[in-house]
């Protein structure tokens, strides 16, 4: 499941940098963008992009900007942005770092000895950063 997600939340990052280095696009031209930039390796499907779009509009990322025929144009908002910022970004990996302890907390029956250790050595580092 983390694997998926994190690959969700990859196609989320990487949409929001072509907003915001391309302007406005369609699903159909965003997904022949990432083909481009991955030189050909990665062409996400349809049913990919366009739940990653809705979902990333109902967060307020992206906006459908215009409606041609029927072709919605996506563009980043402010919102958006400031996800791309290396601020946001740090509010990200904190929400996962959140998501993960409450994982780890649920699962505290499979910790073995060496798990805990290093969880030990992590939480050591973290309260050094926090003084």
């Amino acid at each position: 499941m983390f694997g998926q997600w994190q690959r969700k939340r990859g196609l989320a990052n990487l949409i929001l940098t072509l907003l915001d280095s391309k302007g406005e696009m369609t699903g159909a031209q965003i997904m022949r963008e990432i083909e481009k930039v991955t030189q050909g390796i990665w062409r996400p499907s349809p049913g990919a992009v366009y739940p990653a779009l809705d979902k990333m509009e109902s967060e307020g990322l992206i906006t459908v900007s215009k409606v041609e025929r029927s072709q919605r144009y996506y563009a980043i908002t402010e919102k958006g942005k400031r996800l791309l910022s290396p601020q946001g970004s740090l509010e990200v990996v904190i929400g996962d770092l959140e998501y993960n302890v409450r994982y780890l907390l649920d699962n505290r029956d499979l910790l073995t000895p060496d798990l805990k250790e290093k969880l030990k050595e992590i939480l050591e580092e973290m309260e050094a950063i926090l003084k």
